[in-house]
């Protein structure tokens, strides 16, 4: 298999104690190594990895949940019970199920577009108290040895920030909704997960897409020190065959201090304090490529690449440093297909220093 260039459709690592309830979430779509297993231990103490979500993914469902859950453009975090009946199971995807103002191809008065602010900040809101509420019936569930969704993984990871933002975000909607995009404009870090819109994701895309490519000039130039060309990481097997061992920059052990560092700039994880701490950024980047080790297994389990709402789209694509600003949809979701089936027998650092290698090829 290779990399889609130019084209119209276009390892593990043990972390931290952060990380391991989202390891645990793996095991619920497939055998893995022991090393691997070891971590999907449950968080109770009992010591009893997960059981299989289910032997086979039934068509039903997972026709089922295109529509009514991974369908929601905002997180796709709401759960829907087994469909009673049959399902059509070439059923298209559906529309955003949350009116969103900012999204493509619609044209609205001022008036209706602060109505339509004002109407999705609310139901953001709700959705983040929902979502609150869940968390602890989720982990409930893992103690108990039960399966969890890339919903509720998608819960779990980023309801603990949001419920920080609930307060004060809650009081502008409520109180002053007028200056609530003055706000977001100067503190973008108010605003919860579930109030983002497609508007805000491809703005922050544009930014990160613009400074990946000047990390991706710095990548080659790396790459051709080490005797590589780009070249060499268009071709899935030519990558497996360079990443065998695990060894340079292809492991996370392994990975140089300017090496570390790229790499978690372009995943996005180069944040204040973190840049001088070389163990931390090492820690925190094992912690993000093992979220997307498991999310790439429930994104197969689940066939929901293709069911995911056009901001979810944008948003696994820019974790994996997809490039996503002036893209189709039907581009970032071969990207991301791609992506994941790649993932399925190979470590996800190689994989993304292919990413590093090929950035502006990728179309």
């Amino acid at each position: 298999m290779s990399l889609r260039l130019i084209s119209s459709r276009p390892a593990s690592v043990q972390g931290s104690s952060r990380s391991r309830l989202l390891w645990a979430t793996t095991a619920s779509v497939g055998p893995l190594s022991s090393p691997q297993q070891r971590a999907f231990m449950l968080l109770s103490g009992t010591g009893q990895p997960l059981r299989p979500r289910h032997k086979r993914l039934p068509d039903t469902y997972t026709a089922f949940i295109g529509p009514r859950a991974m369908g929601l453009h905002t997180t796709a975090f709401k759960r829907s019970p087994w469909p009673t009946g049959p399902v059509d199971t070439n059923a298209p995807i559906v529309a955003e199920t949350r009116a969103d103002p900012t999204l493509p191809g619609q044209t609205l008065t001022l008036f209706q577009k602060v109505k339509g602010f004002i109407s999705f900040y609310k139901s953001g809101l709700k959705e983040l108290i929902s979502n609150i509420k869940s968390v602890n019936r989720i982990k409930d569930r893992l103690a108990e040895g039960s399966p969890i969704s890339r919903d509720e993984l998608q819960i779990i990871r980023r309801t603990p920030a949001d419920k920080w933002r609930l307060a004060p975000f809650g009081f502008l909607v409520v109180v002053i909704p007028e200056i609530i995009p003055l706000t977001i404009f100067l503190f973008p870090g108010i605003c919860p997960s579930t109030c983002v819109t497609y508007g805000q994701v491809a703005k922050g895309a544009a930014k990160s897409d613009a400074k990946r490519t000047n990390l991706h000039a710095q990548a080659v130039a790396r790459i051709e020190g080490l005797g590589l060309a780009p070249a060499d990481f268009a071709n899935t097997k030519s990558l497996a065959g360079m990443a065998q061992g695990g060894k340079g920059i292809f492991g996370l052990d392994s990975l140089a201090r300017d090496d570390l560092q790229l790499v978690s700039r372009f995943l996005g994880l180069g944040g204040i304090g973190l840049v001088n701490n070389e163990a931390q950024l090492r820690t925190r980047l094992a912690d993000h490529l093992e979220y997307l080790r498991t999310d790439d297994r429930l994104l197969l389990a689940e066939q929901a690449v293709d069911r995911l709402g056009l901001t979810e789209l944008h948003r696994a694509c820019q974790e994996r440093a997809i490039p996503s600003s002036g893209r189709s949809d039907e581009q970032l979701r071969a990207s991301l297909s791609d992506w994941t089936e790649m993932s399925r027998d190979m470590p996800i650092l190689p994989i993304v220093w292919s990413r590093l290698a090929l950035f502006n090829q990728l179309k």
